[in-house]
């Protein structure tokens, strides 16, 4: 059994009237202050009855129980759980104070928000750089008031698994009742990474889980790639709404469109991707009606954020404990206008002609520019290196490959001039 320090004295108990489940009921409440913060013990009902009594351990969360976040689950089971001890009238809350941001504090709370909003920086390089965990919090405290209160017997309404070690590991006896927020757009990558990384016991599968078995199929092949389309935490991980391959031809969304249903869901859905998605077909992709695309890496390049904000979707880093084993090399967006983007990749350069529109006559110009493109590289390999390969089949954006080092170049100045030649060609046609 833990050793458990001496109880301080606490404040109360105060009687209150609480506005829940569409009633009042009157809880009587506590207030602790131990050195590692201040708890809050409220509980309705005869707690000695002999039966369970229904207990939620709750965190503070300004965002999610004060501001009502749709980013987290905290207001949901908070408001669930008080709805039912109110409607059952009997249940025990125990609300730690100081424990907001996993047991980290409301300042670094905010600073986690800025750092993945502003500088788009993974979970992991968050953690690293406030030098702490994902979950900071210690619940030695609930047992000793558990005790005070004279509970030993517990329903305990969580999907934490630390809750309940710790509860079985100081002598309670524990029955669990999951508490589930319905998973959503707003709340999927908070509740997904719970259940990666701290190990809740959450029903829905990740998108780790969707990922992992397309990785897998790509992982000895750097030049093929594959997407899926599927609805995230629906249970059915496995059976995706549209899965597709390409071969080394870099048309991945145009096959995905190709291979989607007619009937598209009408519940919200992402597109998984092996690599890094074109800027170009991002826009496809939204097209689509996916209202994100997620990748397995966590460094996702600043271009490739703002095409994605331009297209109107949202591209999600997840690179957890499905990260490839091995670097896997991607095309990196360095340049991107509405009708050129250029890429580099290990020494190598790709460009994409983008159409003005989605017609068929639109498609039929930007061949013809990438065709004038071509003639001019192989004209002048002194200045743009060696044409390796090039594609302008199919409805896909046309694009062409250089290998600048085979002709003495230097990719990035190959770049710059084949971004000052589409510069004056959208000048004499009027494009910007």
């Amino acid at each position: 059994m833990m050793d458990i320090p001496p109880l301080p004295a606490p404040d109360g108990p105060a009687r209150l009237p609480l506005r829940w489940d569409g009633r009042v009921t009157h809880f009587d409440l506590w207030h602790f202050q131990f050195a590692g913060g201040r708890w809050i013990a409220a509980y309705t009902g005869d707690l000695d009855n002999g039966e369970p009594v229904p207990l939620r351990i709750e965190s503070a969360c300004v965002f999610g129980h004060v501001l009502r976040s749709a980013q987290c689950d905290c207001g949901f089971q908070l408001q669930a759980a008080m709805d039912s001890f109110a409607r059952q009238g009997r249940g025990l809350l125990l609300y730690g104070v100081d424990q907001d941001a996993r047991g980290l504090g409301i300042a670094a709370h905010f600073a986690i928000y800025a750092m993945r909003q502003r500088e788009n920086l993974d979970t992991a390089e968050v953690y690293r750089r406030l030098n702490a965990p994902v979950d900071a919090r210690s619940y030695e405290p609930v047992v000793m008031i558990l005790r005070h209160l004279g509970v030993s017997s517990v329903q305990l309404l969580s999907n934490n698994p630390r809750r309940d070690h710790l509860l079985r590991e100081a002598g309670f006896s524990v029955v669990n009742v999951p508490l589930e927020a319905p998973l959503d757009i707003h709340n999927m990558s908070t509740l997904m990474l719970e259940k990666e990384d701290l190990g809740y016991r959450w029903s829905f599968e990740t998108h780790a889980d969707w990922l992992i078995p397309l990785q897998t199929a790509v992982a000895d092949t750097p030049g093929h790639t594959r997407a899926c389309a599927a609805v995230p935490g629906s249970g059915t991980a496995g059976t995706a709404l549209a899965e597709v391959r390409e071969d080394g031809t870099w048309d991945l969304a145009a096959r995905l469109a190709a291979a989607f249903p007619a009937e598209a869901p009408t519940v919200p859905y992402v597109v998984y991707l092996t690599d890094l998605p074109r800027a170009d077909e991002l826009h496809t992709y939204a097209q689509l009606g996916a209202f994100a695309v997620v990748v397995p890496f966590s460094d996702i390049p600043a271009a490739l954020r703002q095409a994605a904000d331009a297209a109107g979707i949202r591209i999600v880093d997840w690179q957890r404990g499905n990260a490839y084993r091995e670097q896997r090399p991607q095309w990196q967006l360095v340049h991107n206008t509405p009708r050129f983007q250029a890429y580099l990749r290990d020494g190598r350069v790709r460009c994409v002609v983008t159409p003005a529109s989605g017609g068929e006559e639109s498609y039929a110009i930007a061949r013809c520019g990438l065709d004038d493109l071509m003639e001019e590289c192989a004209r002048a390999p002194q200045r743009f290196g060696e044409l390796v390969e090039a594609s302008s089949d199919g409805l896909s954006a046309p694009w062409l490959e250089l290998d600048p080092g085979a002709r003495g170049c230097v990719p990035e100045d190959v770049i710059a001039r084949l971004v000052e030649r589409a510069d004056r060609s959208a000048a004499l046609s009027g494009l910007s």
